[in-house]
C-alpha cells in the first residue's frame, strides 16, 4: 500500500515516520486509483522575507530568521542545493533569550538579584537585643499568639479574617530589625528593601508601622499571657485598633526586644 503525507501530498510506496519534504508526520492510505494532488519533486518552501529556499517547512529561515515559509514551485531548483537548516539555526534567533534567563535564574538563586517567587527574601539584618526569645518567651510563639487574639477581635466586630502571609511577615521582620538597628547601632547605615523583594500576596496597598507597647516581657510566665498583653496595649491604640481590624486578607508580624527591654512590634497588613 503506498501512503501519502497528509499536509503536502508526497508518496510513499511504505509507510513512514516523517516526511521527507516538509517534515510532517501525518499520513493516510492511497488507492491505486487515486492520484497525489501535487508534483511532490517540484516545490520547495520559500521564505516570503529573503527568498531563500529550504527543503523542509521547518521555520525560522536559516538566512535571515523569518518565520513566514510559503510552499512555490521550484521546478528548475536541484533539491540538493537546496538548505536544510541545522539545530544551531534553528535555536539561533533565541539563544540572546536562553543565555539572558539562565543568568537571572543563576543570580536568582545565589541571592544576587530577588525576583519574586523564585528568590529567597532578603536575609534581615543582625541587631543589638533578642530577636527570637527573651526573658525565657519563644518570640515566634508570641507573634503566633497576636495573630490569633487579633483574629478574635477581628471575629467580634465583624471583620474578615486574615492568613499570615510570609512575605509580609519577612518584611515585618527585616523592617522591624531595621528599627533596633537604628536604635541602637551608631555604626549601622543599612536600609529596607522594596516591599516585592519579599514576595507578598497582596491586592490591596499595604499598610505598615512599628509600635512600642510599654510591656515589659519579664513579667510574663509564658508566651498566652505575653500575648494577652500586647493585644490588649496594642487594641487599645485607636488608629492600630482600625487597622487591625478593617477589611484586609492578609499581614506580617514581627516582635522584637531591644538591649534596654523596649519591645518592637512590627505589622504590616494587605
Amino acid at each position: 500500500m503506498n501512503w501519502r503525507c497528509a499536509w503536502c501530498g508526497r508518496e510513499y510506496d511504505d509507510e513512514v515516520s516523517a516526511c521527507d519534504t516538509c517534515g510532517h508526520e501525518r499520513f493516510e492510505p492511497v488507492s491505486e486509483d487515486s492520484a497525489s494532488p501535487f508534483d511532490t519533486e517540484s516545490f520547495a518552501w520559500v521564505c516570503t522575507s529573503c527568498g531563500r529556499e529550504h527543503v523542509k517547512h521547518s521555520p525560522p529561515c536559516v538566512r535571515c530568521g523569518n518565520h513566514d515559509l510559503e510552499r512555490r514551485e521550484a521546478a528548475n531548483v536541484d533539491p540538493g542545493e537546496l538548505s536544510i537548516p541545522s539545530y544551531l539555526a534553528v535555536g539561533k534567533p533565541y539563544i540572546i533569550g536562553v543565555v539572558v534567563v539562565v543568568a537571572l535564574v543563576g543570580l536568582a538563586l545565589a541571592g544576587v538579584v530577588p525576583i519574586p517567587g523564585l528568590s529567597d527574601p532578603p536575609d534581615p539584618p543582625n541587631v543589638p537585643g533578642d530577636a527570637d526569645r527573651s526573658a525565657g518567651l519563644d518570640l515566634t510563639v508570641v507573634e503566633s499568639e497576636l495573630h490569633d487574639r487579633f483574629e478574635t477581635a477581628r471575629t467580634d466586630a465583624g471583620s474578615t479574617a486574615r492568613e499570615r502571609d510570609d512575605g509580609l511577615d519577612a518584611y515585618a521582620e527585616y523592617a522591624t530589625r531595621h528599627r533596633v538597628a537604628e536604635r541602637y547601632d551608631s555604626s549601622y547605615d543599612g536600609s529596607v528593601p522594596e516591599l516585592g523583594a519579599f514576595d507578598p500576596q497582596c491586592t490591596v496597598s499595604p499598610t505598615f508601622g512599628i509600635a512600642e507597647p510599654s510591656i515589659d516581657l519579664s513579667q510574663y510566665d509564658d508566651e498566652t499571657t505575653a500575648a494577652d498583653a500586647l493585644a490588649e496595649t496594642l487594641l487599645g491604640d485607636d488608629r492600630l485598633a482600625e487597622v487591625v481590624l478593617d477589611e484586609r486578607r492578609s499581614e506580617g508580624i514581627d516582635v522584637q526586644v531591644g538591649p534596654d527591654g523596649t519591645v518592637f512590634v512590627g505589622y504590616i497588613t494587605c
